[in-house]
C-alpha cells in the first residue's frame, strides 16, 4: 500500500502550450488595460485606480453626462480568455445630458453592455456579472401608439436602475428600467429583470421572481 499518490506526470509539450497561454493572457490585460484607461481620459470617463481588463471595451459618454468607475475593476470581455461564449467587447454608453454611470469599487464583469439613456444606473460594490448582460434604463422606443416608435425623442418613458451591494447577475441577464435589486442578490442566469429584487434572495426567470430567500442559517 502506497502512502503517498504518485504525482502524474505532465508533458512537456502541454507545460509549455500552458505557460505560453498564461504569458499571453497577462500580456493581453496589461495592453487592453492601458488601452482602456486611455480611453476613460479621452472620453472623460472618472477612473479609479486599480482597474484590470482583458478584452475590447467600447465607451462613448455624452457631452454633460457623467460615466464613473470605481477602484480595482476587473472586466474580461474577451471570448478567448473567458471559459463560456460571450460577445467580443464590454460596453458602456450615455445619450442624454443627464444621464449617469455609476460603478462602484471592486466590480467584476464579463462583456457586458450598460446604456444609459437619460437616467442613473448604479452598480454598488464588489458586485459580479457575468457575460453578455444587458442593463438599460429606457426601452428605447415607446410601445404604443405604433407612430410613436419612429418620432419619439423624449425621456418621460426612462426610468433609473440600481443594482446593490454584493449582487450576482448570472450569464445572459436582461435588466430592463426602473429596477432596483437589493445587496446580496443573485440573479439567475438567463433571467429578465423588469420589477424590483429585494435583497438577499434568489430570483430567476421571465419575468425573474424570487424563488429563495437567504439567511444567516443558510438558504
Amino acid at each position: 500500500m502506497k502512502l503517498f499518490r504518485q504525482r502524474p506526470r505532465h508533458k512537456l509539450k502541454d507545460i509549455l502550450v500552458y505557460y505560453a497561454f498564461v504569458a499571453k493572457y497577462k500580456l493581453d490585460c496589461k495592453l487592453s488595460t492601458a488601452i482602456f484607461s486611455l480611453k476613460c481620459l479621452l472620453v472623460g470617463v472618472s477612473l479609479k485606480p486599480g482597474a484590470n481588463v482583458c478584452g475590447r471595451f467600447y465607451l462613448n459618454r455624452f457631452p454633460g453626462s457623467e460615466i464613473s468607475i470605481g477602484s480595482n475593476l476587473e472586466v474580461v470581455s474577451s471570448p478567448y480568455l473567458y471559459g463560456l461564449n460571450i460577445y467580443s467587447q464590454s460596453k458602456i454608453r450615455t445619450f442624454f445630458p443627464s444621464a449617469k454611470v455609476k460603478i462602484g469599487n471592486n466590480v467584476a464583469f464579463n462583456s457586458i453592455c450598460i446604456m444609459a439613456r437619460s437616467k442613473t444606473i448604479s452598480i454598488g460594490n464588489r458586485t459580479m456579472i457575468a457575460g453578455n448582460c444587458q442593463i438599460m434604463d429606457t426601452d428605447a422606443h415607446p410601445v404604443w401608439p405604433p407612430e410613436s416608435r419612429w418620432t419619439y425623442s423624449g425621456d418621460e418613458y426612462d426610468a433609473p436602475v440600481i443594482i446593490g451591494d454584493d449582487v450576482y447577475i448570472g450569464l445572459n441577464v436582461i435588466i430592463l428600467k426602473g429596477v432596483t435589486i437589493g445587496d446580496n442578490s443573485v440573479i439567475a442566469a438567463g433571467s429578465i429583470v423588469n420589477r424590483d429584487i429585494p435583497p438577499n434572495c434568489l430570483a430567476a426567470g421571465n419575468p425573474a421572481k424570487v424563488v429563495k430567500i437567504f439567511t444567516t442559517e443558510g438558504v
